[in-house]
């Protein structure tokens, strides 16, 4: 079922499109660094478990389980850790666009919504990820670059923008 927020628009504002980004896209689109992460997770649990054997059979130092334990950490961060927060980032990630602004609703936390003039956007750029799925990057003047991650049928969220004379949208972010 599909998740419809209520927005605050101001008074002469209309809602002309709302999304969010593709779950699986969205959650997977940084898929090689989660499997190397996950593969180091992986060898460094099995060097922290000799480790841990020599430590208690032959008792070596307890330096030697230093390394892999924090190799452990940084590694779940990148690899399986990294997957299940985007999950959870996911949930609570919703874009709109008025004939006004662009809005977007994040946080994991706490919610914010962030409000864009569409009058000052600058420029696009677009990555794919499929036939159906582009990824954003809008330049807005005097703020740091929007990206809008994963949207499936991009061509509705396209026609919503409004014409950019001097900038092209430009293919991979």
């Amino acid at each position: 079922m599909r998740k419809v927020l209520e927005w605050s628009l101001q008074q002469g504002e209309n809602l002309l499109w709302q999304g969010r980004p593709a779950p699986r896209c969205y959650v997977f689109r940084h898929w090689l660094q989660a499997l190397v992460g996950t593969l180091i997770f992986l060898a460094s649990s099995f060097w922290l478990m000799v480790g841990y054997h020599l430590v208690i059979a032959q008792h070596y130092s307890l330096w030697l389980l230093a390394v892999p334990a924090l190799l452990i950490l940084v590694s779940f961060c990148i690899g399986p850790g990294y997957i299940l927060a985007a999950r959870l980032r996911w949930e609570h990630i919703f874009y709109a666009v008025s004939n006004q602004r662009l809005l977007v609703r994040s946080g994991l936390l706490s919610t914010r919504i962030q409000s864009y003039p569409l009058l000052e956007l600058q420029g696009v750029q677009q990555r794919r990820y499929g036939k159906m799925q582009i990824s954003f990057r809008l330049k807005f003047s005097d703020k740091p670059f929007v990206v809008l991650e994963c949207l499936e049928h991009p061509e509705n969220f396209i026609a919503c923008l409004p014409v950019i004379d001097d900038l092209a949208t430009r293919e991979s972010v």
